[in-house]
């Protein structure tokens, strides 16, 4: 036992916190005297500085306080945005080169549609400050791009309201129109009967106050001749189909959710008739041709080899009329038909408005070496 003792004793340290120093320098005491003192005196600094704040800070521009911006900061934003009850915040702008410091991890969606610039407002309820409406309004270049995002975001069953300067929507706590070269995002911080009436002075603001434009010129062909739900029509500015020579393709899906018929104007018959060969290599890529139907001229249909779905293109003049993801080869040439009839049916006006939202680069697009042409 007692050599178990000692062995214990060896391992275990009975008097730990003991010093072992014989002696203890003066010099090391006075200059962790210094340091105490020192750290005591920012601490006191600090708290007297917290109790004194800079009056700068609160300082209120007289703007502001008159619950408006200088018009002349304004951009497109309309005049009292906020309802009776409610204050504006400061404006900010983005641009291409910030834009990420807003929507961070979203901004190329807003790009791939011509995006400009950003104006963002916050109202704030004046007895609730936590009861805020956040504005997003984009500025996208033209109203095909406003449209085009704003379709892109909009829930599949929503049905927006069509009016003579654009689109809009309501959620339970939100607002998204489109008014001609501008979509608005209006999100607000709850669902309550205070939030709901600003939304709603909100989209009186902007229909009243910011000038809206016509639809563009395929809502003509697929909702007025061919009685397609506005809804269901689309915009792709770019990479239509995931294709990257595909630009400037007005879509519209069908009743069935799968099908959809599509139009490019362009400014030459030969544009157009290489455009179409290009439509069809792309969906080669996912399938095989096959047998082209009777009274479908020209057309080389293709068939999907994961999905079954029938596409295919065609060149019309200087117009590219396609179907994609067709149930089969009957129910493409059927819309590819009704497609064709309601682009000749189409006005003149709706034609001359076409051919000025010709892209002008379109040929040198379509001259990329990816796509080499058939023999």
């Amino acid at each position: 036992m007692s050599r178990r003792g000692s062995e214990q004793d060896r391992l275990f340290v009975r008097d730990g916190r003991r010093s072992h120093r014989k002696t203890f320098s003066m010099t090391e005491f006075r200059y962790g005297l210094v340091v105490l003192l020192g750290l005591g005196l920012v601490a006191a600094w600090v708290a007297w500085k917290g109790t004194r704040p800079d009056p700068a800070l609160f300082e209120i521009p007289e703007e502001l306080l008159e619950g408006e911006m200088p018009s002349s900061d304004r951009g497109p934003l309309p005049d009292r945005l906020a309802a009776p009850g409610w204050s504006e915040g400061p404006l900010s702008q983005f641009d291409s080169d910030n834009l990420y410091e807003k929507i961070n991890g979203r901004e190329d969606y807003y790009k791939t549609f011509g995006f400009e610039l950003l104006y963002f407002i916050s109202l704030v309820h004046d007895e609730e400050v936590a009861t805020v409406v956040d504005i997003e309004l984009f500025d996208l270049g033209q109203a095909a791009n406003a449209l085009g995002a704003y379709s892109g975001e909009r829930p599949p069953e929503v049905r927006p309201e069509v009016g003579e300067g654009g689109m809009s929507h309501r959620a339970p706590n939100a607002l998204f129109m489109t008014r001609g070269r501008y979509y608005l995002r209006a999100i607000g911080s709850e669902v309550t009967d205070v939030v709901q009436a600003q939304l709603t002075h909100l989209r009186q603001a902007f229909e009243t106050g910011v000038q809206g434009e016509p639809l563009p010129w395929a809502y003509a062909l697929f909702v007025g001749e061919l009685g397609v739900d506005p809804s269901r029509v689309s915009y792709m500015r770019e990479n239509a189909f995931s294709f990257g020579f595909a630009r400037n393709v007005y879509a519209a899906t069908l009743e069935d959710d799968q099908t959809q018929i599509f139009v490019v104007a362009l400014e030459a018959d030969t544009v157009a008739t290489r455009l179409a060969q290009m439509f069809e290599q792309g969906f080669r890529e996912y399938g095989s041709a096959v047998e082209s139907a009777p009274g479908a001229s020209g057309v080389q249909w293709v068939r999907d080899r994961y999905l079954q779905r029938v596409s295919g293109a065609i060149a019309t003049g200087s117009w590219v009329l396609g179907v994609r993801g067709a149930l089969d080869l009957d129910a493409a040439t059927s819309a590819l038909r009704s497609l064709q009839s309601g682009v000749e049916a189409l006005p003149a006006e709706v034609v001359a408005r076409a051919r000025e939202s010709i892209d002008p680069g379109s040929s040198q697009t379509l001259a990329s070496p990816e796509y080499p042409e058939e023999n």
